[in-house]
């Protein structure tokens, strides 16, 4: 919460940020903030009945736009815990880096979709083993606007995972599939629908099938906040999980002289949206 009022510390011509919030859905638009812009998020993730168990998570996540199609990525679950009938664990979590790259920018107008692909290396950190990990992620990210004013937004996302690098049988094969819907109820809120299915523990969820339902609310143009309810659909899945995050964004290098308003984004898909 320190970083996030350094972030906000000074003012910000917000109408250039084009924030792009990761959260509160597991799956992710093709589309990035602007360039020179640091994205701020500080999430916590609740998955109080496990099948069997408890498990609860606070992540800080900054993204830097490097470029127009770069973004590079650095998250750090500050605080872990994970409880079975029998133990319990806290501390630090697994180290992620990795970034983003816009491979086709989405154009409303047409029917193609925008596609990116984004990676992340996991790295064990001085913390307890049990909520340790080394592996690495590939996504594939598409998504496209739809309705007269671009009201929805259809994000598909895929991913192949290796996990558990550090157990004595080397790593472990996995993905993440996820279909997500954002309906744009005015200029400030959104609101979601996902379905998502994984068989590892990535994204500080449990590994299962799963729906949810959230919300991003915009306060202003470098502020917002998202939270919803994941529910658990398999037999093996958490039973349900709270989450609840704060997105900040700021300037970090000076703003070009125009700034193209013809491609939606991830948080606009015309100039009055989010």
């Amino acid at each position: 919460m320190c970083l996030a009022c350094l972030v906000c510390a000074t003012p910000l011509r917000a109408q250039d940020l084009d924030l792009n919030p990761t959260r509160p859905t597991i799956s992710n638009a093709s589309t990035i903030q602007a360039k020179g812009v640091l994205q701020v998020e500080v999430g916590q993730d609740s998955y109080p009945e496990l099948v069997p168990g408890n498990q609860q998570t606070t992540d800080i996540s900054l993204f830097y736009a490097a470029l127009d199609r770069l973004r590079l990525d650095l998250d750090l679950p500050v605080f872990n815990y994970q409880a079975t009938p029998t133990d319990s664990y806290k501390g630090v979590g697994t180290l992620a880096i990795g970034g983003k790259v816009v491979l086709w920018q989405e154009d409303y107008h047409k029917r193609a979709p925008g596609v990116a692909v984004q990676y992340e290396a996991t790295l064990p950190t001085a913390s307890r083993q049990e909520l340790q990990d080394k592996g690495q992620q590939v996504i594939l990210l598409l998504n496209h606007h739809y309705g007269k004013n671009g009201d929805f937004d259809v994000i598909v996302n895929g991913s192949f995972v290796q996990y558990g690098c550090t157990d004595p049988g080397g790593c472990h094969l996995g993905g993440q599939q996820a279909v997500s819907l954002s309906f744009h109820v005015n200029k400030s809120t959104r609101l979601y629908t996902e379905v998502f299915a994984q068989n590892n523990p990535a994204s500080n969820t449990p590994p299962g099938t799963y729906a949810f339902g959230g919300f991003y609310h915009k306060f202003n143009d470098h502020f917002g906040l998202d939270g919803g309810m994941r529910f658990g659909l398999s037999d093996h899945s958490a039973s349900f999980g709270p989450t609840l995050g704060v997105v900040f964004g700021k300037r970090l290098r000076a703003e070009p002289e125009t700034h193209s308003t013809s491609q939606p984004t991830n948080s606009t898909a015309r100039k009055v949206l989010p």
